[in-house]
């Protein structure tokens, strides 16, 4: 949606200490990771497609269980009157950030985000454009989403805001003008004087056809935004030509099915011509690349998926679709199981070769390893853990698998399921330089859940690539105890049978044997666990599929442990490396080899537990570097 500036501060506001009671009798359960997994990121569900347990944008909305506990969140969202789309109580820890980021999917094209602070400190700062506010508890805001934004809590205490998305109506629009117009005086709306019944919600998110009005809406705001580069106006003023086409397509089809045949080829035809004019290099003035844009706002939306059209029933939940945002914070394509086209099955699959999976423990090392292997030329990656993706296909979450546990093998591969794993990874990847992938592309792919999935992939890809990734086993304990007791990786909030709901990093078989463990023998099992099954699995595998690296020798020689392992992998390596490598994203504290003996006593009274699998692990690093230097 449009602002004239980058903030407005709505001339209402509301009860914030009401607001932090109701967020405080929520169960912990309630809270859930951030899609993208960003550190100290996490939020609680209140509107979502069918009221399900969900991070979609797409879908008939509806109130979870969580909204219907919140009678102050209803009154407030009966008060302003909007129609409403997803929305959540949104916390971020002291010390995280939300990251730069620019939202340009079609869903933020067309909804306002309100923002109104529960429970913040001084220390947290929103940054959109070239300025920087701090929201204050029970104030109610909105901010221009094409900006590039972030936001950063330097205080002490986690930052919890109700976020409310909305396509508008309502008393919204007044409030709007009347801020605009500089009104400051702000009435409050207590607790408990108007019925929060009667919400309305969204249920239609994009449309079947997308009509060539709302398409010369989309290309109008682009251009608004789009500078005077004549590359830029050039590529422009070719899509105001396929509107053209498309309006004439319009005229004899409207949104019937049997357009399908005269719409898909427009799509085709666009799409090759800009790239033939040089639109993968082009970028608008805030370094949103234009073909991405272009494909956000108008071709991902113009036509919907068969699939979707064919929807006669609200999805399931194991095949809810998530939004994705890659590192650099631009989002992606959204809804990205609602963006499959139904192409054979082995289509997609055949469009990867050699797709390379990186497989440890939890908290290994692994998104440093990945970060750094994905600069590799020709290399092309999703940016982010894909737990999401792969468990958004249908059959493949533990929830539709009687929370057996993450483990999934080559009877768990259908034609179906690997030809929607291949799509929605395709569509995902961007080489080093951000472009996406076209025709046959080699994958890096890195989510520690995979580690329990060896035997499913290989089967998908006969012919990938193994890293095994080994790290100390007494430093990794460290991590994993640091990452269950920060509360920022709970892979699954509300698993049914565990105490408080509450799990964190991967889901192991056997795991309800735990149950009555402490803290430090759960992840002690969860490391052993995790590393024989691995172990059983590549020891099936031909040791040529098989590569391997140690943590430590990484960090302490960075640049010769990558090149010998993208030498290994048959990729390329032309870029200079550190002494000293740059944090990873997913880094809860200040790396230290002997960090762990803070928690020795934990640790060492642990070792029992992990002494045969580290032992074994070891040797399989120890055997498998043998060979390679025997073949060399």
């Amino acid at each position: 949606m449009r602002l004239k500036k980058p903030f407005l501060k709505l001339p209402i506001r509301f009860d914030a200490d009401a607001l932090a009671a109701e967020v405080r009798a929520l169960p912990k359960s309630a809270w859930t990771p951030h899609p993208t997994g960003f550190i100290g990121n996490e939020a609680v569900r209140l509107v979502t497609p069918n009221g399900e347990d969900s991070d979609a944008i797409d879908g008939p909305m509806a109130a979870t269980p969580n909204l219907q506990h919140c009678d102050y969140v209803r009154q407030i969202m009966a008060e302003i009157g909007s129609v409403w789309g997803r929305s959540r109580f949104m916390g971020l820890a002291a010390g995280s950030e939300v990251p730069p980021h620019i939202d340009i999917h079609y869903y933020w094209r067309t909804h306002w985000r309100i923002h109104i602070p529960v429970i913040t400190n001084a220390g947290v700062e929103f940054t959109c454009g070239d300025e920087t506010v701090h929201m204050a508890a029970g104030e109610c805001w909105v901010f221009d989403s094409f900006l590039r934004h972030d936001v950063q809590n330097r205080g002490g205490a986690q930052r919890i805001h109700l976020v409310l998305d909305t396509v508008g109506g309502g008393l919204l629009p007044e409030l709007l003008k009347a801020a605009e117009e500089g009104v400051s005086d702000a009435r409050l709306l207590p607790s408990g004087v108007r019925n929060g019944s009667g919400l309305a919600f969204e249920k239609v998110n994009s449309p079947k056809v997308m009509s060539p009005w709302e398409m010369r809406c989309h290309l109008a705001f682009t251009r608004e935004k789009a500078g005077y580069d004549p590359r830029v106006l050039a590529i422009l003023d070719r899509v105001e030509r396929f509107i053209d086409g498309w309006a004439a397509a319009w005229a004899r089809f409207g949104d019937a099915d049997e357009g399908r045949t005269t719409y898909e080829p427009l799509l085709q035809d666009i799409r090759a011509s800009l790239a033939e004019m040089g639109v993968s290099a082009l970028e608008m003035p805030n370094e949103v690349p234009l073909a991405r844009m272009l494909e956000q706002l108008i071709f991902l939306i113009a036509l919907a998926p068969v699939a979707q059209v064919a929807k006669a029933s609200p999805p399931a939940p194991s095949s809810s679709v998530v939004v994705e945002e890659e590192s650099s914070g631009v989002t992606l394509s959204g809804s990205i199981l609602s963006g499959l086209t139904r192409q054979p099955a082995t289509s997609y699959r055949e469009k990867f070769e050699r797709p390379i999976f990186l497989v440890s423990t939890p908290r290994s090392g692994s998104t440093l390893l990945y970060e750094t292997l994905e600069n590799a030329p020709a290399l092309f990656a999703t940016g982010n853990e894909s737990h999401r993706l792969i468990e958004n296909v249908p059959g493949l979450a533990p929830a539709s698998r009687e929370w057996e546990s993450n483990r999934l093998t080559e009877a768990d591969v259908t034609p179906d399921r690997a030809g929607r794993l291949a799509e929605v990874f395709y569509r995902q990847l961007k080489d080093r330089n951000g472009q996406p992938a076209r025709g046959r592309v080699r994958m890096l792919e890195k989510t520690p859940k995979n580690a329990l999935r060896v035997p499913f992939f290989n089967h998908i890809w006969p012919d990938s690539d193994f890293i095994y990734l080994y790290r100390n086993v007494r430093e990794t304990l460290n991590s994993m105890m640091e990452a269950w007791h920060s509360g920022h990786f709970r892979t699954y909030p509300g698993l049914p049978g565990w105490p408080d709901g509450s799990w964190s990093l991967l889901l192991v078989p056997g795991w309800r044997k735990l149950e009555d463990l402490s803290l430090p023998e759960i992840v002690a099992h969860q490391w052993a666990i995790t590393t024989d099954v691995l172990l059983d699995d590549l020891e099936q595998l031909n040791e040529n599929k098989i590569h391997v690296i140690d943590y430590s020798a990484f960090l302490a020689s960075p640049q010769t442990e990558i090149e010998r392992i993208a030498t290994g992998l048959g990729l390329g390596w032309d870029r200079q490396l550190g002494n000293a490598l740059p944090l990873s994203k997913t880094t809860v504290s200040k790396p230290d080899p002997q960090k762990w003996r803070r928690m020795e006593k934990e640790i060492q009274s642990v070792m029992p537990i992990v002494e045969r699998a580290d032992a074994r692990a070891r040797a399989f690093l120890e055997r498998r570097r043998a060979t390679i230097r025997t073949a060399a």
